[in-house]
């Protein structure tokens, strides 16, 4: 059986990869690049399954600090590639959540070009964010929104039974539904009920915000989409969403949460 059967939806993928085992011609470099929670890491863990053994392995994580690969994890990959493999005829590292500083960039751009008995996998849902010097250096491989079927598939499988709301707007992703199933099991029903659509009074407004504010980052961006989807379904109004589009940029400026989301909820 092809270990990839087991990775719903995403023949591009499958086949470029496929066809790199099949003539073995493996690249020293490659971006899985795509919509969050589509499979790339599966993917990713199931195609260096082919070429290593797990001892031959490194999987790096971006510093939770900055939410980016920093120099010094760069020098701990260059350091795992510069040994022979243990049990495999290569060794493979699994770059997570890619966003590389420009100078631990720097660091990696001769590993990426000469890898030794290695082979660097890159993810990414946000390709606009990987520098084009290590983008050039990379086989792309693309992940893309997944059917609906094919998502009410993955779900079933692992038996999650979710909303039909949160079905329609999960864009294609089944571990963006499974996240967003999950964050709002945690919201009180009380908030639940005032989230439904946009607040109509102020006292409304400030207990919502005083709630979502107190949850962590991940937490409310991922809140933030889940409203600004499901708002404009139910309103059409392009002002809302220019207030959505100031939160995320107060976010990235690192503004209050608090006056963020009082901002964006008092009508």
């Amino acid at each position: 059986m092809n270990k990839f059967d087991d990775i719903v939806g995403q023949h591009t993928a499958k086949l470029i990869l496929g066809n790199a085992i099949a003539q073995n011609q493996i690249a020293p470099a490659y971006l899985f690049s795509g919509t969050e929670g589509v499979g790339k890491t599966k993917t990713a863990y199931l195609f260096a399954s082919y070429l290593c053994g797990a001892t031959d392995m490194l999987s790096v994580y971006p510093q939770e600090e900055n939410f980016s690969i920093g120099v010094e994890q760069v020098r701990d990959i260059i350091s795992f590639l510069s040994t022979s493999p243990i049990k495999s005829a290569r060794k493979v590292v699994i770059i997570h959540d890619c966003e590389i500083t420009i100078n631990a960039a720097n660091t990696l751009l001769k590993t990426l070009e000469e890898p030794g008995r290695g082979t660097l996998i890159l993810i990414t849902s946000q390709p606009i964010s990987i520098l084009p010097t290590i983008k050039s250096r990379c086989q792309t491989v693309p992940f893309n929104q997944l059917s609906s079927d094919e998502v009410s598939q993955i779900l079933n499988s692992q038996k999650v039974r979710l909303h039909q709301n949160l079905l329609e707007i999960c864009s294609g992703s089944p571990g963006r539904a499974m996240k967003l199933h999950s964050l709002l099991n945690t919201v009180p029903e009380s908030i639940l009920d005032h989230l439904q659509a946009p607040p109509q009074d102020v006292i409304t407004a400030l207990e919502v915000s005083n709630w979502v504010s107190k949850l962590d980052k991940k937490a409310q961006s991922l809140l933030l989409s889940y409203l600004q989807t499901n708002w404009w379904k139910l309103t059409k109004r392009t002002a809302l969403l220019a207030k959505f589009t100031t939160a995320r940029e107060q976010f990235q400026h690192h503004v209050s949460p608090r006056s963020i989301w009082d901002a964006l909820l008092i009508p």
